[in-house]
């Protein structure tokens, strides 16, 4: 009888696991806009900035992207790791720039979610295209999303340098990234993107002010979720050097824990 019971209550389980709906497209078009979201995904990027604030010249890298969820301590973190590779700059250089991760614990709430962890960077680029130093900080974020229609938040993270070449200058970045993400249906949504604030501490001043709107759509391919996407940034810190318009696309596979 014990061995029935225990028999049937498996098959009880199961049959209420297999009947657990899949993320909608909806659903996971929120989460893809989202960097406190548990979502596992693999991105292509294509940065491409046509002019520049001040001067001439134009630049193109390709970035790889991705972000693994993972439990800790029976605790929800998420880690990114983004890798560039400079096509082309106004410098003539080109080749791997310096490779950013970050980790956060994730705390839900009942109007969505917050997390904090730590950010850093690490001097993987060539040289002229790194910063030559190690950068570590704190990072934390939050977003609202008790509406459907759309979520709010902000993430921040922080880049101190702590060892490294001696002879590069020190680095103190703040970057904030303001989140906002507007579901049109369908898996279609409409965000703030790559839009980012970025405070240099060392030179104490807005090193730039982007603002950005981007449109993705997931959709269905081979077997898997998928969420191309398309952005256009402006730099409103007008200060020689700074792009001025920043193009970006990208393609990013999406695979939600079911």
């Amino acid at each position: 009888m014990k061995r029935l019971l225990t028999y049937g209550c498996l098959l009880g389980a199961t049959a209420v696991l297999a009947q657990a709906p899949p993320p909608s497209s909806d659903d996971l078009s929120a989460q893809a806009t989202d960097p406190t979201a548990s979502l596992m995904s693999f991105q292509l990027l294509d940065w491409y900035t046509p002019s520049y604030h001040g001067t001439d010249g134009s630049s193109n890298q390709f970035l790889f992207r991705a972000a693994i969820p993972f439990e800790m301590f029976g605790l929800p973190n998420i880690i990114r790791v983004t890798q560039p590779y400079v096509t082309s700059s106004p410098s003539g250089l080109s080749g791997l720039g310096d490779m950013q991760v970050f980790n956060l614990t994730v705390f839900g709430a009942p109007w969505g979610r917050w997390g904090a962890g730590i950010s850093g960077s690490v001097p993987t680029g060539k040289s002229g295209l790194s910063s030559e130093k190690w950068t570590l900080g704190p990072a934390a974020g939050f977003v609202n999303s008790s509406n459907k229609a759309y979520n709010f938040g902000l993430f921040a993270q922080t880049f101190f340098s702590f060892a490294g070449d001696d002879n590069a200058p020190d680095v103190g970045i703040i970057n904030l990234q303001p989140i906002f993400s507007y579901q049109l249906g369908g898996g279609r949504s409409l965000s703030l993107g790559n839009s980012a604030f970025v405070y240099d501490t060392k030179r104490s001043r807005w090193a730039s002010l982007a603002l950005g709107v981007n449109y993705g759509q997931v959709i269905s391919l081979w077997g898997q979720k998928w969420r191309p996407n398309v952005e256009v940034d402006y730099d409103f810190q007008d200060r020689t050097g700074n792009p001025k318009v920043t193009l970006r696309a990208g393609f990013a596979l999406l695979l939600p824990s079911l």
